[in-house]
């Protein structure tokens, strides 16, 4: 693995119950995403779940999400289950060593109507993208962990991201010196 990154993001679940999401992406080499997922099958008897991650970053033409470093995105999920659109604005980072976002999240019945919808508020798609997925759910040493293989074929890149949820703020800082 060559590169990594840690997030920590605050986002709302049930109510006012807010769930603290620690996450770390790292890059993989060309070649190491088969040999994971060969020990990840091997290793953890679970099912992994394979989706489709359709994404669309919005923002206007003068670049003001972007230019504050806030994000608009509108995200399909297709799996071999489900169907799922979601749409997503990212606060400004609240961390500047992190750069963890605290995010907003509606699930959307209809991709072509929120991108009708926003495209009617003044917001255009900046960048679009897949994301090839594997998701692994696995319990280790108590934390329940999603291992999820990243493919990105149109950048020929793979990253696997490892993530862990928790509703007390003072686990965040344990967990991310545990993931790192």
């Amino acid at each position: 693995m060559c590169q990594q990154y840690i997030e920590v993001k605050k986002e709302s679940v049930i109510g006012d119950i807010k769930i603290f999401e620690v996450e770390l992406k790292a890059r993989l080499k060309t070649g190491q995403i088969e040999n994971i997922e060969k020990i990840l099958e091997n290793t953890y008897e679970c099912q992994p779940e394979v989706c489709v991650y359709h994404d669309i970053y919005f923002d206007t033409t003068s670049k003001n999400l972007g230019g504050s470093e806030k994000e608009l995105r509108l995200r399909k999920i297709t799996s071999n289950k489900s169907e799922t659109i979601l749409l997503t604005y990212k606060e400004p980072p609240f961390d500047n060593i992190s750069k963890s976002k605290i995010e907003h999240e509606v699930s959307v019945n209809s991709n072509e109507q929120a991108i009708v919808i926003l495209e009617h508020l003044g917001y255009s798609a900046d960048i679009s993208f897949e994301k090839h997925c594997t998701n692994f759910r696995v319990v280790y040493q108590s934390l329940e962990i999603i291992l999820t293989l990243v493919r990105m074929i149109e950048l020929k890149r793979d990253f696997i991201e490892v993530e862990v949820q928790t509703a007390e703020a003072n686990m965040v800082t344990q967990i991310y010196l545990f993931l790192h």
